[in-house]
Protein backbone atom coordinates (compact mmCIF):
# COMPACT_ATOMS: atom_id res chain seq x y z
CA UNK A 1 0.00 0.00 0.00
CA UNK A 2 1.41 1.12 0.39
CA UNK A 3 -0.48 3.15 1.11
CA UNK A 4 -3.33 1.03 1.93
CA UNK A 5 -6.13 3.56 1.95
CA UNK A 6 -5.45 3.99 -1.20
CA UNK A 7 -4.09 1.19 -3.52
CA UNK A 8 -2.71 -2.12 -2.68
CA UNK A 9 1.07 -2.97 -3.71
CA UNK A 10 4.39 -3.84 -2.99
CA UNK A 11 3.71 -7.81 -3.65
CA UNK A 12 6.53 -9.27 -5.32
CA UNK A 13 5.24 -10.67 -8.66
CA UNK A 14 8.28 -12.93 -10.92
CA UNK A 15 8.55 -12.33 -14.26
CA UNK A 16 8.80 -15.87 -16.27
CA UNK A 17 12.16 -15.83 -17.82
CA UNK A 18 14.18 -18.07 -20.33
CA UNK A 19 17.54 -18.39 -22.10
CA UNK A 20 20.18 -20.83 -21.98
CA UNK A 21 23.21 -19.39 -20.16
CA UNK A 22 26.25 -21.39 -19.26
CA UNK A 23 25.93 -22.59 -16.18
CA UNK A 24 28.37 -21.93 -12.89
CA UNK A 25 30.70 -24.87 -13.03
CA UNK A 26 31.50 -23.37 -16.57
CA UNK A 27 32.32 -19.97 -16.02
CA UNK A 28 32.00 -17.33 -12.82
CA UNK A 29 28.54 -15.35 -11.96
CA UNK A 30 27.39 -13.85 -15.14
CA UNK A 31 26.98 -9.88 -15.29
CA UNK A 32 23.52 -8.09 -16.24
CA UNK A 33 24.92 -4.34 -17.23
CA UNK A 34 22.11 -2.14 -18.10
CA UNK A 35 22.59 1.43 -19.40
CA UNK A 36 19.39 3.87 -19.32
CA UNK A 37 19.81 7.00 -21.57
CA UNK A 38 16.37 9.09 -21.62
CA UNK A 39 15.45 10.02 -25.60
CA UNK A 40 15.48 13.88 -26.00
CA UNK A 41 13.27 16.04 -28.61
CA UNK A 42 13.61 19.32 -28.66
CA UNK A 43 14.87 19.62 -25.10
CA UNK A 44 12.29 17.64 -23.45
CA UNK A 45 12.27 13.51 -22.53
CA UNK A 46 10.40 11.63 -25.00
CA UNK A 47 11.34 8.09 -23.97
CA UNK A 48 13.95 5.94 -22.78
CA UNK A 49 16.62 3.80 -24.52
CA UNK A 50 17.56 0.74 -22.43
CA UNK A 51 20.74 -0.82 -23.37
CA UNK A 52 21.82 -4.59 -22.08
CA UNK A 53 24.83 -6.61 -21.92
CA UNK A 54 24.54 -10.37 -21.19
CA UNK A 55 27.52 -12.38 -20.29
CA UNK A 56 27.90 -16.35 -20.41
CA UNK A 57 24.89 -16.31 -23.32
CA UNK A 58 24.44 -20.36 -24.91
CA UNK A 59 21.68 -20.61 -27.63
CA UNK A 60 20.62 -21.65 -31.06
CA UNK A 61 17.71 -21.12 -32.74
CA UNK A 62 15.54 -22.80 -31.36
CA UNK A 63 15.68 -21.85 -27.96
CA UNK A 64 14.54 -18.14 -26.15
CA UNK A 65 17.34 -15.68 -26.16
CA UNK A 66 14.81 -13.31 -24.32
CA UNK A 67 11.58 -13.49 -22.86
CA UNK A 68 8.87 -10.95 -20.81
CA UNK A 69 5.70 -11.63 -19.49
CA UNK A 70 3.48 -9.02 -21.04
CA UNK A 71 1.82 -8.05 -18.06
CA UNK A 72 3.25 -7.85 -14.36
CA UNK A 73 1.93 -6.53 -11.15
CA UNK A 74 -1.20 -6.22 -13.15
CA UNK A 75 0.31 -3.72 -15.38
CA UNK A 76 0.60 -4.24 -19.36
CA UNK A 77 4.64 -4.41 -19.48
CA UNK A 78 6.30 -2.49 -23.11
CA UNK A 79 6.95 -6.21 -24.37
CA UNK A 80 4.60 -5.82 -26.67
CA UNK A 81 5.44 -2.24 -27.86
CA UNK A 82 9.37 -1.81 -27.71
CA UNK A 83 10.55 -0.30 -30.19
CA UNK A 84 14.12 -0.19 -32.07
CA UNK A 85 15.28 -4.13 -30.55
CA UNK A 86 18.56 -4.91 -31.90
CA UNK A 87 21.26 -7.21 -30.45
CA UNK A 88 24.32 -8.61 -31.29
CA UNK A 89 27.37 -10.94 -29.93
CA UNK A 90 31.20 -11.17 -30.83
CA UNK A 91 30.03 -12.87 -34.31
CA UNK A 92 27.84 -10.02 -35.28
CA UNK A 93 24.30 -8.45 -35.61
CA UNK A 94 21.84 -11.34 -34.39
CA UNK A 95 18.05 -11.32 -35.62
CA UNK A 96 14.97 -11.68 -33.42
CA UNK A 97 11.60 -13.27 -34.01
CA UNK A 98 9.10 -12.64 -31.55
CA UNK A 99 6.45 -15.08 -30.56
CA UNK A 100 3.55 -14.84 -27.89
CA UNK A 101 3.08 -17.98 -25.54
CA UNK A 102 0.53 -18.95 -22.79
CA UNK A 103 -2.87 -17.31 -21.53
CA UNK A 104 -4.06 -14.66 -19.47
CA UNK A 105 -1.43 -13.50 -16.64
CA UNK A 106 1.10 -15.80 -17.66
CA UNK A 107 1.24 -15.04 -21.21
CA UNK A 108 4.83 -14.16 -21.91
CA UNK A 109 6.58 -12.74 -25.26
CA UNK A 110 9.77 -14.67 -26.63
CA UNK A 111 12.36 -13.12 -28.61
CA UNK A 112 14.32 -15.93 -30.44
CA UNK A 113 17.56 -15.75 -32.60
CA UNK A 114 18.27 -16.46 -36.06
CA UNK A 115 21.17 -17.97 -35.35
CA UNK A 116 23.08 -19.69 -32.22
CA UNK A 117 24.87 -17.11 -29.85
CA UNK A 118 27.60 -17.17 -27.09
CA UNK A 119 28.91 -15.26 -24.91
CA UNK A 120 28.31 -11.63 -24.09
CA UNK A 121 25.26 -10.27 -26.45
CA UNK A 122 24.50 -6.77 -26.49
CA UNK A 123 20.93 -5.69 -26.71
CA UNK A 124 19.05 -2.02 -27.02
CA UNK A 125 15.42 -1.07 -27.52
CA UNK A 126 13.47 2.00 -26.98
CA UNK A 127 9.87 2.61 -25.79
CA UNK A 128 7.83 5.70 -26.22
CA UNK A 129 4.83 4.23 -24.28
CA UNK A 130 3.91 6.37 -20.99
CA UNK A 131 1.40 7.66 -19.04
CA UNK A 132 -1.35 4.77 -20.06
CA UNK A 133 -4.02 5.05 -17.29
CA UNK A 134 -4.28 1.58 -15.73
CA UNK A 135 -5.82 -0.19 -18.28
CA UNK A 136 -6.33 -3.83 -16.25
CA UNK A 137 -7.61 -2.19 -13.01
CA UNK A 138 -5.70 -1.97 -9.95
CA UNK A 139 -2.16 -1.74 -10.18
CA UNK A 140 0.89 -0.74 -8.54
CA UNK A 141 2.47 3.04 -10.42
CA UNK A 142 5.05 1.42 -12.22
CA UNK A 143 3.92 1.95 -15.76
CA UNK A 144 6.62 4.62 -17.65
CA UNK A 145 5.35 8.78 -16.61
CA UNK A 146 6.61 11.33 -18.54
CA UNK A 147 5.76 14.80 -17.61
CA UNK A 148 7.25 17.90 -15.56
CA UNK A 149 10.73 17.70 -17.22
CA UNK A 150 11.28 14.01 -16.19
CA UNK A 151 10.51 10.23 -17.08
CA UNK A 152 9.85 7.16 -14.21
CA UNK A 153 8.62 4.18 -14.21
CA UNK A 154 9.55 0.34 -12.88
CA UNK A 155 9.38 -3.10 -13.96
CA UNK A 156 6.85 -2.49 -16.78
CA UNK A 157 9.85 -0.89 -18.82
CA UNK A 158 12.88 -3.27 -18.06
CA UNK A 159 11.97 -6.26 -20.87
CA UNK A 160 14.79 -8.53 -22.25
CA UNK A 161 15.92 -10.59 -19.40
CA UNK A 162 18.28 -14.03 -19.41
CA UNK A 163 17.91 -17.00 -17.63
CA UNK A 164 20.70 -17.47 -15.23
CA UNK A 165 20.17 -19.08 -11.47
CA UNK A 166 22.10 -15.55 -10.62
CA UNK A 167 23.72 -12.68 -12.02
CA UNK A 168 25.45 -9.60 -10.96
CA UNK A 169 23.35 -6.80 -11.38
CA UNK A 170 24.29 -2.83 -12.28
CA UNK A 171 22.76 -0.53 -13.60
CA UNK A 172 24.35 3.04 -14.83
CA UNK A 173 22.70 6.35 -16.92
CA UNK A 174 23.94 7.86 -19.65
CA UNK A 175 23.20 11.57 -19.47
CA UNK A 176 24.90 12.95 -21.81
CA UNK A 177 21.98 14.01 -23.79
CA UNK A 178 20.15 15.75 -21.37
CA UNK A 179 23.13 16.89 -18.98
CA UNK A 180 22.19 18.78 -15.75
CA UNK A 181 19.61 16.03 -15.45
CA UNK A 182 19.64 13.53 -12.06
CA UNK A 183 19.08 10.00 -12.83
CA UNK A 184 18.17 7.66 -9.77
CA UNK A 185 17.10 3.95 -9.63
CA UNK A 186 16.69 1.22 -6.60
CA UNK A 187 20.32 -0.05 -6.89
CA UNK A 188 21.97 3.82 -6.41
CA UNK A 189 25.03 3.38 -7.95
CA UNK A 190 25.75 -0.27 -6.24
CA UNK A 191 26.31 -4.02 -8.25
CA UNK A 192 23.98 -6.39 -6.98
CA UNK A 193 25.76 -9.60 -7.21
CA UNK A 194 24.00 -12.90 -6.94
CA UNK A 195 20.87 -11.92 -7.45
CA UNK A 196 18.32 -13.79 -9.85
CA UNK A 197 17.37 -11.42 -13.15
CA UNK A 198 13.87 -11.07 -11.52
CA UNK A 199 15.44 -8.65 -9.12
CA UNK A 200 14.98 -5.84 -12.43
CA UNK A 201 10.81 -6.54 -10.79
CA UNK A 202 12.35 -4.84 -8.31
CA UNK A 203 13.82 -1.95 -9.95
CA UNK A 204 12.36 1.93 -9.84
CA UNK A 205 13.75 4.53 -12.22
CA UNK A 206 13.28 7.66 -12.12
CA UNK A 207 15.51 11.05 -14.40
CA UNK A 208 15.21 14.28 -15.65
CA UNK A 209 14.78 17.85 -13.67
CA UNK A 210 13.66 16.38 -10.33
CA UNK A 211 13.47 17.84 -6.82
CA UNK A 212 15.21 15.96 -4.51
CA UNK A 213 16.21 16.00 -0.28
CA UNK A 214 18.19 15.67 1.02
CA UNK A 215 20.83 17.39 -1.68
CA UNK A 216 23.27 14.30 -1.08
CA UNK A 217 22.65 11.04 0.58
CA UNK A 218 22.59 11.40 3.68
CA UNK A 219 25.05 9.14 6.32
CA UNK A 220 22.84 6.44 6.59
CA UNK A 221 22.10 6.79 3.09
CA UNK A 222 18.91 8.22 2.62
CA UNK A 223 17.98 10.20 -0.28
CA UNK A 224 14.28 11.13 -1.84
CA UNK A 225 13.26 12.11 -5.54
CA UNK A 226 10.49 13.46 -6.86
CA UNK A 227 9.29 14.23 -10.22
CA UNK A 228 6.75 17.57 -10.96
CA UNK A 229 5.14 19.51 -8.40
CA UNK A 230 3.24 18.14 -5.87
CA UNK A 231 0.63 20.01 -4.73
CA UNK A 232 2.04 20.18 -0.86
CA UNK A 233 5.55 21.10 0.26
CA UNK A 234 7.21 17.87 -0.57
CA UNK A 235 10.93 19.15 1.15
CA UNK A 236 9.13 19.07 4.52
CA UNK A 237 7.07 15.76 4.07
CA UNK A 238 10.31 14.46 2.90
CA UNK A 239 12.73 15.84 5.74
CA UNK A 240 9.72 13.81 7.83
CA UNK A 241 10.69 10.65 6.01
CA UNK A 242 14.17 11.11 6.87
CA UNK A 243 13.55 10.96 10.47
CA UNK A 244 11.16 7.77 10.25
CA UNK A 245 14.19 6.49 8.01
CA UNK A 246 16.58 6.95 10.67
CA UNK A 247 14.36 5.35 13.67
CA UNK A 248 14.01 2.71 11.65
CA UNK A 249 17.59 1.76 11.46
CA UNK A 250 17.81 2.72 14.74
CA UNK A 251 14.68 -0.73 15.70
CA UNK A 252 16.23 -3.24 13.44
CA UNK A 253 20.09 -2.54 14.02
CA UNK A 254 20.68 -1.97 10.67
CA UNK A 255 23.97 -1.44 9.11
CA UNK A 256 23.63 2.17 6.71
CA UNK A 257 22.79 1.66 3.31
CA UNK A 258 21.43 3.09 0.39
CA UNK A 259 17.82 3.77 0.84
CA UNK A 260 15.43 5.70 -1.78
CA UNK A 261 12.11 7.38 -1.93
CA UNK A 262 10.59 8.21 -5.40
CA UNK A 263 7.66 10.44 -5.61
CA UNK A 264 5.11 10.85 -8.52
CA UNK A 265 1.85 11.75 -9.82
CA UNK A 266 -0.63 9.01 -9.95
CA UNK A 267 -4.20 9.92 -11.85
CA UNK A 268 -5.81 6.64 -10.88
CA UNK A 269 -4.49 5.30 -7.25
CA UNK A 270 -3.29 8.78 -5.95
CA UNK A 271 -1.88 8.30 -2.76
CA UNK A 272 -1.06 5.00 -3.45
CA UNK A 273 2.77 3.43 -3.65
CA UNK A 274 4.67 0.08 -4.03
CA UNK A 275 8.07 -0.99 -2.20
CA UNK A 276 10.68 -1.55 -4.55
CA UNK A 277 14.57 -2.78 -3.69
CA UNK A 278 15.73 -0.97 -0.84
CA UNK A 279 13.34 1.76 -2.15
CA UNK A 280 9.50 2.64 -2.47
CA UNK A 281 7.07 4.44 -4.53
CA UNK A 282 4.32 6.87 -3.00
CA UNK A 283 2.48 8.87 -5.30
CA UNK A 284 0.28 12.02 -5.32
CA UNK A 285 -2.75 13.52 -7.54
CA UNK A 286 -3.95 16.92 -9.06
CA UNK A 287 -4.96 18.82 -6.37
CA UNK A 288 -8.03 17.91 -3.98
CA UNK A 289 -6.69 14.07 -5.00
CA UNK A 290 -3.92 12.41 -2.93
CA UNK A 291 -2.71 15.62 -1.74
CA UNK A 292 -3.02 14.96 2.10
CA UNK A 293 0.29 14.78 3.54
CA UNK A 294 -0.46 13.37 6.47
CA UNK A 295 -2.23 10.29 5.01
CA UNK A 296 1.37 9.93 2.82
CA UNK A 297 2.56 9.72 5.93
CA UNK A 298 1.15 5.95 7.08
CA UNK A 299 1.99 5.26 3.05
CA UNK A 300 5.49 5.90 3.62
CA UNK A 301 6.33 4.55 7.16
CA UNK A 302 4.42 1.24 5.77
CA UNK A 303 6.50 0.79 2.24
CA UNK A 304 9.75 2.14 4.50
CA UNK A 305 9.15 -1.25 7.06
CA UNK A 306 8.84 -3.72 4.23
CA UNK A 307 12.55 -2.51 3.52
CA UNK A 308 13.55 -3.82 6.85
CA UNK A 309 10.97 -6.65 8.00
CA UNK A 310 11.22 -10.34 8.02
CA UNK A 311 9.63 -11.69 4.86
CA UNK A 312 7.80 -14.80 5.09
CA UNK A 313 9.35 -17.91 2.76
CA UNK A 314 6.99 -20.40 1.56
CA UNK A 315 3.73 -18.29 1.48
CA UNK A 316 5.41 -16.70 -1.65
CA UNK A 317 3.91 -14.03 -3.09
CA UNK A 318 0.23 -13.17 -2.40
CA UNK A 319 -0.49 -16.24 -0.64
CA UNK A 320 1.29 -14.83 2.20
CA UNK A 321 0.73 -11.14 2.31
CA UNK A 322 -1.55 -11.63 5.26
CA UNK A 323 2.18 -11.73 7.06
CA UNK A 324 3.93 -9.25 5.02
CA UNK A 325 1.50 -6.71 4.32
CA UNK A 326 -0.32 -7.09 7.93
CA UNK A 327 2.61 -6.53 9.67
CA UNK A 328 3.91 -3.52 7.67
CA UNK A 329 -0.32 -2.53 8.25
CA UNK A 330 0.55 -3.07 12.57
CA UNK A 331 4.01 -1.06 12.38
CA UNK A 332 2.73 1.91 10.01
CA UNK A 333 1.24 3.82 12.75
CA UNK A 334 3.13 1.99 16.12
CA UNK A 335 6.68 2.69 14.80
CA UNK A 336 6.07 6.87 13.92
CA UNK A 337 3.55 7.09 17.55
CA UNK A 338 6.38 5.92 19.45
CA UNK A 339 9.01 8.47 17.92
CA UNK A 340 7.02 11.50 18.22
CA UNK A 341 6.31 11.68 14.91
CA UNK A 342 2.20 11.68 14.77
CA UNK A 343 0.15 12.18 17.20
CA UNK A 344 -2.49 10.05 19.23
CA UNK A 345 -5.54 11.36 17.00
CA UNK A 346 -3.33 10.39 13.71
CA UNK A 347 -2.62 6.91 14.88
CA UNK A 348 -6.60 6.51 16.03
CA UNK A 349 -7.76 7.80 12.76
CA UNK A 350 -5.49 5.21 10.69
CA UNK A 351 -6.44 2.48 13.15
CA UNK A 352 -9.96 3.00 12.66
CA UNK A 353 -10.16 3.55 8.62
CA UNK A 354 -8.67 -0.38 8.75
CA UNK A 355 -10.61 -1.86 11.04
CA UNK A 356 -14.32 0.27 9.49
CA UNK A 357 -13.23 -1.26 6.44
CA UNK A 358 -12.51 -4.90 7.93
CA UNK A 359 -15.40 -4.98 10.13
CA UNK A 360 -17.68 -3.83 7.40
CA UNK A 361 -16.21 -6.06 4.67
CA UNK A 362 -19.10 -8.90 3.62
CA UNK A 363 -16.20 -11.07 2.43
CA UNK A 364 -14.70 -10.18 5.83
CA UNK A 365 -14.66 -14.31 6.36
CA UNK A 366 -13.10 -15.37 3.10
CA UNK A 367 -10.42 -17.84 4.08
CA UNK A 368 -6.70 -16.74 3.22
CA UNK A 369 -6.45 -19.40 0.27
CA UNK A 370 -8.81 -17.34 -1.75
CA UNK A 371 -6.69 -14.83 -1.69
CA UNK A 372 -4.38 -15.13 -4.41
CA UNK A 373 -6.89 -16.39 -7.37
CA UNK A 374 -9.39 -13.65 -5.95
CA UNK A 375 -7.06 -10.60 -5.00
CA UNK A 376 -6.80 -8.51 -8.37
CA UNK A 377 -10.25 -8.81 -9.39
CA UNK A 378 -12.97 -7.72 -6.46
CA UNK A 379 -11.37 -5.19 -3.41
CA UNK A 380 -13.10 -6.57 -1.21
CA UNK A 381 -10.55 -9.80 -1.57
CA UNK A 382 -7.51 -7.49 -2.47
CA UNK A 383 -7.76 -5.32 1.18
CA UNK A 384 -8.05 -8.79 3.26
CA UNK A 385 -4.36 -9.37 3.92
CA UNK A 386 -3.71 -5.55 5.12
CA UNK A 387 -6.92 -4.97 7.30
CA UNK A 388 -7.55 -8.85 8.83
CA UNK A 389 -3.58 -9.01 8.59
CA UNK A 390 -3.46 -6.12 11.36
CA UNK A 391 -6.02 -7.03 13.26
CA UNK A 392 -4.61 -10.50 13.74
CA UNK A 393 -0.99 -8.63 14.78
CA UNK A 394 -3.07 -6.59 17.27
CA UNK A 395 -4.38 -9.74 19.05
CA UNK A 396 -0.86 -11.24 19.00
CA UNK A 397 0.54 -8.52 20.59
CA UNK A 398 -2.50 -7.78 23.20
CA UNK A 399 -2.11 -11.51 23.89
CA UNK A 400 2.15 -11.36 24.02
CA UNK A 401 1.81 -8.31 26.75
CA UNK A 402 -0.46 -10.20 28.86
CA UNK A 403 0.83 -13.21 29.13
CA UNK A 404 4.19 -11.90 30.23
CA UNK A 405 2.72 -8.62 32.34
CA UNK A 406 3.92 -6.19 29.72
CA UNK A 407 7.59 -7.02 29.61
CA UNK A 408 7.33 -8.74 26.18
CA UNK A 409 5.46 -7.47 22.73
CA UNK A 410 4.85 -8.07 18.96
CA UNK A 411 8.39 -6.53 18.67
CA UNK A 412 10.32 -9.39 20.23
CA UNK A 413 8.42 -12.30 17.67
CA UNK A 414 8.47 -9.72 14.97
CA UNK A 415 12.58 -9.60 15.33
CA UNK A 416 12.96 -12.82 16.20
CA UNK A 417 12.00 -13.67 12.40
CA UNK A 418 14.21 -10.97 11.37
CA UNK A 419 16.77 -13.17 13.51
CA UNK A 420 16.05 -15.95 11.44
CA UNK A 421 16.10 -14.65 8.27
CA UNK A 422 19.93 -12.86 8.77
CA UNK A 423 20.79 -16.08 9.92
CA UNK A 424 19.89 -17.40 6.28
CA UNK A 425 16.83 -19.66 8.01
CA UNK A 426 13.86 -19.51 6.15
CA UNK A 427 10.73 -17.72 7.64
CA UNK A 428 8.49 -19.86 7.50
CA UNK A 429 4.49 -20.63 8.67
CA UNK A 430 6.20 -23.47 10.78
CA UNK A 431 8.44 -20.87 12.12
CA UNK A 432 6.01 -18.30 12.56
CA UNK A 433 3.61 -21.41 14.62
CA UNK A 434 6.88 -22.73 16.63
CA UNK A 435 7.65 -19.32 18.14
CA UNK A 436 3.72 -18.61 18.42
CA UNK A 437 3.81 -21.73 20.62
CA UNK A 438 6.79 -21.17 22.98
CA UNK A 439 5.33 -17.83 23.43
CA UNK A 440 1.41 -18.45 23.66
CA UNK A 441 1.33 -21.96 24.21
CA UNK A 442 -1.25 -23.88 21.68
CA UNK A 443 -4.18 -21.44 21.59
CA UNK A 444 -1.76 -18.78 20.21
CA UNK A 445 -1.15 -21.49 17.57
CA UNK A 446 -5.05 -22.38 17.38
CA UNK A 447 -6.16 -18.59 17.00
CA UNK A 448 -3.85 -18.16 14.27
CA UNK A 449 -5.17 -20.92 11.79
CA UNK A 450 -8.34 -19.14 13.01
CA UNK A 451 -7.38 -16.49 11.25
CA UNK A 452 -5.86 -18.14 7.98
CA UNK A 453 -8.99 -20.13 7.36
CA UNK A 454 -11.12 -16.66 7.69
CA UNK A 455 -11.98 -16.18 11.43
CA UNK A 456 -12.32 -12.51 12.59
CA UNK A 457 -9.67 -11.32 14.43
CA UNK A 458 -10.80 -8.97 17.28
CA UNK A 459 -8.53 -7.21 19.76
CA UNK A 460 -9.44 -5.90 23.17
CA UNK A 461 -10.44 -2.58 24.14
CA UNK A 462 -7.19 -1.80 25.70
CA UNK A 463 -5.79 -3.62 23.12
CA UNK A 464 -3.94 -0.73 21.48
CA UNK A 465 -2.98 1.17 25.11
CA UNK A 466 -4.53 3.45 27.66
CA UNK A 467 -5.36 6.36 25.70
CA UNK A 468 -8.19 4.09 22.93
CA UNK A 469 -10.44 2.05 24.19
CA UNK A 470 -13.00 -0.04 21.51
CA UNK A 471 -17.11 0.84 21.18
CA UNK A 472 -19.39 -0.87 18.78
CA UNK A 473 -20.49 1.47 15.22
CA UNK A 474 -23.27 1.02 13.10
CA UNK A 475 -21.32 1.69 9.36
CA UNK A 476 -22.91 0.40 6.17
CA UNK A 477 -21.09 -2.34 3.84
CA UNK A 478 -19.06 -1.62 1.06
CA UNK A 479 -21.20 -2.69 -2.30
CA UNK A 480 -19.78 -1.99 -5.94
CA UNK A 481 -23.61 -3.08 -7.14
CA UNK A 482 -22.35 -5.15 -10.24
CA UNK A 483 -19.53 -7.64 -10.82
CA UNK A 484 -16.34 -6.07 -9.57
CA UNK A 485 -14.12 -8.69 -11.78
CA UNK A 486 -15.83 -6.42 -14.89
CA UNK A 487 -13.38 -3.86 -13.50
CA UNK A 488 -10.22 -5.80 -14.85
CA UNK A 489 -11.85 -7.07 -18.22
CA UNK A 490 -11.49 -5.38 -21.54
CA UNK A 491 -13.11 -3.90 -22.31
CA UNK A 492 -14.79 -2.93 -18.98
CA UNK A 493 -18.37 -3.41 -19.41
CA UNK A 494 -21.07 -3.37 -16.56
CA UNK A 495 -23.24 -7.02 -16.05
CA UNK A 496 -24.13 -8.08 -13.07
CA UNK A 497 -26.24 -5.19 -11.66
CA UNK A 498 -27.33 -5.71 -7.95
CA UNK A 499 -31.52 -4.88 -8.44
CA UNK A 500 -32.13 -1.63 -5.77
CA UNK A 501 -28.20 -1.12 -5.49
CA UNK A 502 -27.47 2.52 -5.05
CA UNK A 503 -25.59 1.68 -8.87
CA UNK A 504 -28.71 0.96 -10.47
CA UNK A 505 -30.73 3.57 -8.59
CA UNK A 506 -27.94 6.24 -10.17
CA UNK A 507 -28.69 5.21 -13.52
CA UNK A 508 -26.35 2.76 -14.30
CA UNK A 509 -26.84 -0.65 -16.86
CA UNK A 510 -26.15 -3.52 -17.43
CA UNK A 511 -23.63 -3.21 -21.18
CA UNK A 512 -22.40 0.32 -19.98
CA UNK A 513 -18.48 0.66 -21.06
CA UNK A 514 -16.90 2.18 -18.12
CA UNK A 515 -13.75 3.93 -20.02
CA UNK A 516 -11.64 5.36 -16.52
CA UNK A 517 -10.02 2.62 -14.07
CA UNK A 518 -11.91 2.92 -11.18
CA UNK A 519 -9.77 3.14 -7.92
CA UNK A 520 -11.51 1.31 -4.70
CA UNK A 521 -9.23 0.41 -1.89
CA UNK A 522 -9.40 3.69 -0.49
CA UNK A 523 -13.58 4.46 -0.91
CA UNK A 524 -14.36 0.90 0.46
CA UNK A 525 -13.17 2.13 3.94
CA UNK A 526 -14.44 5.66 3.55
CA UNK A 527 -18.16 5.75 4.94
CA UNK A 528 -18.91 8.95 3.00
CA UNK A 529 -16.78 8.36 -0.08
CA UNK A 530 -18.88 8.81 -3.53
CA UNK A 531 -18.13 6.49 -6.39
CA UNK A 532 -17.58 8.33 -10.12
CA UNK A 533 -17.61 6.31 -12.84
CA UNK A 534 -17.21 7.72 -16.47
CA UNK A 535 -19.31 5.68 -18.77
CA UNK A 536 -19.72 5.36 -22.61
CA UNK A 537 -23.72 4.27 -23.61
CA UNK A 538 -24.81 4.12 -27.26
CA UNK A 539 -21.53 6.06 -28.05
CA UNK A 540 -22.87 8.95 -25.43
CA UNK A 541 -20.06 9.78 -22.64
CA UNK A 542 -21.78 9.89 -19.41
CA UNK A 543 -20.95 10.41 -15.47
CA UNK A 544 -22.61 8.05 -12.95
CA UNK A 545 -22.19 8.76 -9.17
CA UNK A 546 -23.36 6.77 -6.17
CA UNK A 547 -22.85 6.00 -2.17
CA UNK A 548 -21.10 2.41 -2.82
CA UNK A 549 -23.15 1.35 0.45
CA UNK A 550 -25.78 -1.27 1.06
CA UNK A 551 -27.18 -2.48 4.52
CA UNK A 552 -25.88 -1.63 8.01
CA UNK A 553 -23.72 -3.98 10.40
CA UNK A 554 -22.47 -3.64 13.99
CA UNK A 555 -18.81 -2.23 13.46
CA UNK A 556 -16.17 -2.07 16.34
CA UNK A 557 -13.86 1.25 16.39
CA UNK A 558 -11.46 3.05 18.55
CA UNK A 559 -11.91 6.12 20.52
CA UNK A 560 -9.76 8.43 22.64
CA UNK A 561 -9.81 7.65 26.47
CA UNK A 562 -10.21 11.03 27.95
CA UNK A 563 -7.48 12.22 30.74
CA UNK A 564 -4.95 10.04 29.75
CA UNK A 565 -2.25 11.86 29.75
CA UNK A 566 -0.39 11.55 26.05
CA UNK A 567 2.59 10.56 26.86
CA UNK A 568 1.27 7.30 28.53
CA UNK A 569 -0.05 6.85 24.40
CA UNK A 570 2.73 5.35 23.00
CA UNK A 571 3.42 1.32 23.80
Amino acid sequence: MTKTRSFIGGLAVLSLLTATVATAADQAEPSLSITLSPMMKEGSIVGLAVEQAIEGVRADASTPLFQMPLVTHNVPTVASSLQALTARDAQGPVALTSRDEGDGPAKVRRWFPDRAVTGTVHARYETTQANVLAPLGAAPPIEMRIEGGAMSGGAAILALRPVVPSVSLSIRWDLSESPGDLGVDSLAGQTKSNVPPSMLDQVFLMAGQLGRHPAERNALGFQAVWQDEPPFDAASLMQWTERLHADYVRFFQANPEPYTVFLRRNLVNAGGGIGMSRSFVTTFGNRGQGDDPQDLKFTLAHEMFHTFQPRLSGQEGLAGSWFNEGMAVFYQRVLPFRSGLIDAEAFLEDLNFHAARYYTNALGNAPNSEVSARFWEDTRIRTLPYDRGFLYFATVDEAVRNKSNGKRSLDHLMLQMKAREKANQPVTVEAWEAALRDELGEAGVKSFRAMLAGSAPLPGSDAFGPCFKRISKQMRRYELGFAPKALTESPRKVRGLIAGSAAERAGLRNGDEITQPVPQDDIQGRQDRLLKLQINRDGKPLTVEYLPRSESVATWQWERVPDVPAAQCAR
